[in-house]
């Protein structure tokens, strides 16, 4: 049952899970399927398909965190990020990639996690996968945005191949990042929510979960107000799972005060991610098309960090939001967008070994609005690192190579001001241009890492069930929990890690 005001305002229930993204929903499916009597808490509005009518205006405030404008405290890394029911997988691109076997070894290694070495896994991605639909997207369905990354790639001989996404007879209309229209895109509104709905799971939207408190070892609190009426609800429940996201995870655990392990917040990564245009005399069209069905990849050090190429989902608002130039320059280039192919760099953070990345409370100099608060805030800071700069650097020169190869008269990397590079040579300049903050745009979609899963309290906020290591009852199964960055889009890997730890503890029941 879905509530998007309250039924009552005093509940009881063995599971109370706040957020509905892959975490909460995985959960919610696996809890639910035992006959545990579930509840899911979801700050976002309730949507279906009825409500994706690709108006921005309308749906941006709807189902984008900030109104897609949340960022680090100094503006350089904006973080796209889903405040809806399904969580950030109802505006995603579709991107479905196993955690790669080195990652998970890593996790192993370093943390302890042998319960998640590749063999381990294995079963768990073909499930996922199976659920999801997963299937690589076939060649007729290629954009123009996306073949631009296969031919570029197969020119430079670079690695190149087809990327696999979580879609059932999907039409390429290109709207992904607004919502799928069509229920073409295998969300969790319509695999794992729906199954937890059917085994009695009760769905209450536009409510946000506001502070935890625990009452015995086998008992928590839950506050929480609905958004729409006001109301305060009392969630009592033997289990509280939170899966509110690598940014609002730590600030919900931070406001209530479960901060025994220091790491809490700490260790955000972000797949720090930059982007390039090529304008091409031949009609691209980004704006139309299966984004991201292509990836070239890198991996310069042979460290198993580096660097990767997609072709983005080009939403108008994303398109004029992101474009670089002003003025008269940006609308001239505005215009020319169905001759632009646009790519965007991800970078695997954490080359050299730390994340000076935190999401916490704070008191003083707001640097988002430059006031000073006696309140506490929300902040998000985040320096990206020496090799990872490098490694990023390396994924734009590369990208402005392959969009020459592929055939384009002029290249637009986003630094501030942007260079116009109009032949291949210009490519090495990135490495000479000023890189700081906010001198070269920057963005994420994959926040992971601030409640970091190890067999240890030492090196980690959970352990290998999402157990707080510090409490009973209290887990956190989100991207959070992910000891590094993937390396790749991380959807199927949150879903088979939640799983996973799901599968070793049971929430202890």
């Amino acid at each position: 049952m879905i509530y998007t005001t309250p039924d009552k305002t005093n509940i009881q229930t063995d599971i109370a899970i706040i957020g509905s993204g892959c975490g909460g929903a995985m959960t919610a499916a696996f809890m639910a399927e035992q006959g545990f009597d579930v509840l899911v808490i979801e700050e976002g509005e309730y949507v279906d398909r009825a409500h994706f009518n690709q108006n921005p205006r309308e749906l941006i405030p709807k189902m984008y965190r900030q109104n897609a404008a949340l960022a680090t405290d100094d503006q350089s890394i904006r973080i796209l990020q889903g405040k809806v029911y399904g969580g950030s997988t109802t505006i995603n691109w579709m991107t479905s990639l196993r955690t790669p076997s080195h990652v998970l070894d890593e996790w192993a290694d370093l943390f302890g996690l042998e319960e998640y070495r590749p063999h381990s896994m294995e079963l768990i991605f073909e499930d996922v996968e199976k659920r999801l639909n997963v299937h690589k997207v076939p060649e007729w369905a290629i954009s123009p945005a996306n073949q631009v990354i296969l031919d570029g790639a197969l020119k430079l001989g670079m690695h190149a191949d087809r990327l696999p996404n979580n879609s059932k007879n999907c039409i390429g209309c290109g709207g992904c990042g607004l919502g799928c229209h069509y229920d073409a895109k295998m969300d969790m509104r319509l695999t794992y929510l729906e199954d937890a709905r059917k085994n009695g799971t009760h769905i209450y939207t536009s409510t946000r979960a506001y502070l935890i408190r625990p009452e015995t070892d086998e008992r928590q609190l839950v506050k929480a107000i609905n958004l729409k009426t006001e109301e305060t609800l009392s969630i009592h429940a033997k289990r509280t799972v939170v899966a509110g996201s690598a940014i609002m995870t730590p600030l919900l655990l931070q406001k209530s005060k479960l901060i025994k392990s220091k790491l809490v917040g700490k260790h955000l990564h972000l797949h720090p991610t930059a982007a390039v245009v090529g304008r091409f005399e031949r009609e691209i069209n980004p704006t139309y098309g299966i984004p991201q069905s292509a990836v070239a990849e890198h991996n310069p050090d042979g460290t198993g960090y580096g660097y990767w190429i997609e072709a983005p989902d080009t939403e108008y608002f994303l398109a004029g939001v992101n474009h670089t130039p002003t003025g008269n320059q940006r609308r001239e280039d505005l215009k020319q967008l169905r001759y632009i192919a646009p790519l965007i760099i991800l970078t695997r953070d954490g080359a050299d070994k730390k994340s000076s990345g935190e999401v916490r409370w704070r008191r003083g100099l707001n640097l988002q609005n430059g006031r000073f608060s006696l309140k506490p805030f929300p902040s998000i800071r985040y320096k990206i690192s020496p090799t990872d700069k490098r490694h990023l650097l390396m994924g734009v020169e590369t990208a402005i190579r392959m969009l020459f190869a592929a055939g384009a008269v002029e290249v637009l990397p986003y630094f501030n001001p942007p260079p116009r590079m109009t032949k291949p040579e210009d490519a090495s300049i990135v490495h000479k241009l000023n890189s700081g903050p906010n001198q070269i745009s920057m963005f994420s979609a994959h926040p992971t890492g601030t409640a970091r899963m190890s067999s240890t309290q030492k090196t980690g906020v959970v352990d290998k069930t999402g157990k707080l290591h510090h409490y009973n009852g209290i887990y956190v199964l989100d991207g959070s929990i992910l000891p590094t960055a993937p390396g790749v889009n991380p959807m199927i890997t949150i879903l088979a890690t939640v799983k996973r730890a799901l599968q070793i503890g049971n929430l202890n029941l």
